[in-house]
């Protein structure tokens, strides 16, 4: 065999090995990105499943979560486990999840004085955020706080927060901690 035979054989050599290379490329992009895609779709399923069960979308965490992040991580920090001995935490807290007026109630006028959250006592100062926030921004961190972080109460609406805004009337003072605050439970605006 000449020198011509020996080049074309070792072209020939080298695409087939270029071949193989190229097909074991793509059944292994196959093999891992198969089961990648599959998760995904059913992740989107699932999301699609709680939120159309409990009233959040992804939107809404998306927009409540920005809020949160710019105004209330400072004391109950990004994962809402709050300051042990300043600030409680939101997660599995009675106050934000056993009912939608409470948060809402403490939101727009703010709490001052002793409070109990996780069977912790707590007794610093919870800003007045009615004053900044409109109606729409308050359901959307409340409902962002209220489905994050292991929490899942349903959403909270811009009417639900309008109406609780409407029956405080002309008060502006904070809520004197929890005593307060359960007095005030039952006086039930939303039914």
């Amino acid at each position: 065999m000449g020198e011509a035979g020996k080049r074309d054989d070792a072209r020939n050599g080298e695409q087939n090995t270029a071949h193989v290379v190229v097909v074991m490329l793509i059944v292994a992009f196959g093999v891992l990105a198969l089961p990648w895609m599959v998760l995904r779709k059913l992740e989107a399923r699932t999301q699609a499943r709680v939120d159309v069960a409990s009233g959040v979308t992804g939107e809404d965490l998306a927009q409540g979560g920005k809020i949160y992040h710019r105004l209330c991580t400072g004391c109950h920090q990004a994962r809402g486990e709050g300051k042990p001995g300043r600030y409680p935490p939101l997660v599995g807290a009675s106050w934000l999840l056993d009912d939608k007026e409470t948060p809402i109630r403490i939101t727009l006028l703010g709490a001052t004085g002793p409070m109990e959250v996780n069977g912790v006592q707590y007794n610093d100062v919870m800003p007045n955020f009615g004053v900044t926030l409109s109606d729409e921004e308050i359901a959307l961190v409340l409902t962002y706080v209220r489905s994050s972080w292991g929490n899942s109460a349903p959403a909270i609406t811009k009417d639900e927060v309008a109406k609780v805004r409407a029956s405080l009337g002309d008060r502006l003072d904070p809520w004197a901690g929890g005593a307060a605050l359960a007095a005030a439970r039952e006086a039930r605006v939303l039914r």
